[in-house]
C-alpha cells in the first residue's frame, strides 16, 4: 500500500475515534460491510444504533511541601566605622537561620597585634531573628581587622572579615 492509503485510514481511524455523535440514519448503516453477506444479517445491523461514547480523562497532581526548611546562619560585618565619645564603632549583624545559635566569636587585631578573643553564649538572636551589635575599639591605632564567626547547635557557621585602615 501506498503512503497515501496510509495516510488516509490514519486520518478515517482519528475522525471515528474522536467523533462522539449517534448515528442513526439507517442510510449510513447500510454501508458498513457485513462479511457474511446474508439479508439477515444485514436487516439486524439496520436496527441496531451504533452509539459513541465521549469518555473524559482526570488526572490529580499532588503537591508535597517541605514541612521545615533549613536556613542556616549569615554574618556581616559594616566595616565603615561610626565615631562616638571617642571611640570608634565597627557594627556587627547576626543573622539567625532556623537553628538555635550556640557561640558568636569575636577576633580583633589592632595594628596586627591579637587584641580581643571574645566568646559570647548568652543574649544570641532566637531562630529567625536579626540581632545588631556595636564593637567599640580605641581610636588611636591605624589598621583595625576583625573577624566574627557563628554556629548553630547543628554546627553549621559562617564567618565575615574586615581590615579598616584609618
Amino acid at each position: 500500500m501506498s503512503m497515501n492509503v496510509y495516510r488516509g485510514l490514519l486520518i478515517i481511524f482519528i475522525l471515528v475515534a474522536c467523533s462522539s455523535e449517534v448515528i442513526d440514519d439507517p442510510d449510513t448503516i447500510d454501508t458498513i460491510e457485513d462479511t457474511s453477506d446474508t439479508s439477515e444479517d444485514m436487516h439486524d445491523m439496520s436496527e441496531e444504533q451504533i452509539v459513541f461514547t465521549p469518555t473524559t480523562s482526570t488526572s490529580t497532581t499532588t503537591t508535597t511541601l517541605v514541612s521545615e526548611l533549613s536556613i542556616e546562619p549569615r554574618v556581616q560585618i559594616i566595616c565603615d566605622p561610626i565615631e562616638d565619645e571617642g571611640y570608634l564603632g565597627f557594627e556587627f549583624i547576626i543573622y539567625n537561620g532556623t537553628s538555635e545559635l550556640v557561640v558568636l566569636n569575636i577576633v580583633s587585631w589592632l595594628d596586627s597585634s591579637r587584641a580581643d578573643d571574645l566568646f559570647i553564649y548568652d543574649d544570641l538572636p532566637a531562630p529567625n531573628e536579626t540581632k545588631e551589635l556595636i564593637y567599640w575599639v580605641d581610636p588611636t591605632f591605624s589598621q583595625y581587622e576583625m573577624e566574627m564567626l557563628v554556629m548553630d547547635k547543628d554546627d553549621n557557621f559562617i564567618t565575615d572579615y574586615c581590615l579598616w585602615n584609618k
